[in-house]
């Protein structure tokens, strides 16, 4: 008999036991958590808590929620302030883009122009009924019948008579604006400056007058053989 209530007394005694672990009337746990860190109680241990411990336990949870909330807040902030940032640098890299596209659009044709004229020829060949206008005119020459005079003063030495050329002869066609000039035979400043492909301008011999003053002393008074600066500005002027 004696035995019989022992056992009843123990069974009732583990049964009070759990239930107040269940209920949370139990003594608690000695382990502590730090939420900050990210440490949580299972759902185990937290059945253990004490009272006073769950109301801690959650108060930590809650400050920790509501922690994290600002910090969600403020980083939605900062990624709303980046997305605005980010717009600002892609309306800037779109306009960027587009004057790149102009301006290597520019270079593409200036490139173009510069291989047209590099491709064209420096030398022509006289065929029979050619004269130095026609020549002139051809548009991979100078394609100006007026400009034929360039052509007889840089073949000089060959041609005597500008209106007398002969089939087979390889006349020189200059491409380039002159920086120097060698002066010929009834040349002067101004005939000189009146050359299109120098000045076309007879008015501006005084440029290559002050360019040239250590060599001339009286600009009515050149001589054949002198070799000249042309001065040159923008647009090879």
């Amino acid at each position: 008999m004696m035995l019989g209530k022992t056992f009843r007394t123990l069974l009732g005694g583990a049964t009070l036991v759990g239930l107040m672990a269940l209920t949370g009337c139990g003594g608690g746990l000695s382990k502590t958590v730090d939420v900050t860190n990210g440490e949580y109680y299972t759902e185990e241990e937290f059945k253990k808590l004490s009272k006073d411990q769950r109301d801690a336990y959650c108060a930590s949870l809650d400050a920790e929620l509501a922690s994290l909330g600002a910090a969600a807040g403020d980083a939605q902030g900062r990624a709303g302030q980046a997305q605005g940032q980010l717009g600002d640098i892609q309306t800037e890299v779109r306009n960027l883009q587009s004057r790149y596209d102009a301006a290597k659009g520019d270079v593409d044709r200036v490139q173009g122009d510069v291989d047209y004229f590099e491709g064209l020829p420096k030398t022509h060949t006289v065929v029979n009924g050619e004269f130095l206008q026609k020549i002139s005119g051809y548009d991979t020459i100078y394609a100006d019948p007026a400009k034929w005079p360039r052509i007889y003063r840089a073949n000089k030495d060959k041609i005597s008579d500008p209106n007398l050329i002969y089939p087979n002869w390889v006349l020189n066609i200059p491409r380039d604006w002159p920086s120097a000039w060698t002066v010929q035979q009834d040349e002067y400043l101004s005939k000189i400056a009146r050359y299109w492909e120098v000045y076309g301008d007879s008015t501006q011999w005084t440029k290559i007058y002050e360019a040239n003053k250590g060599k001339i002393s009286d600009p009515d008074m050149i001589w054949p053989g002198w070799e000249l600066t042309i001065p040159r500005g923008a647009g090879g002027l």
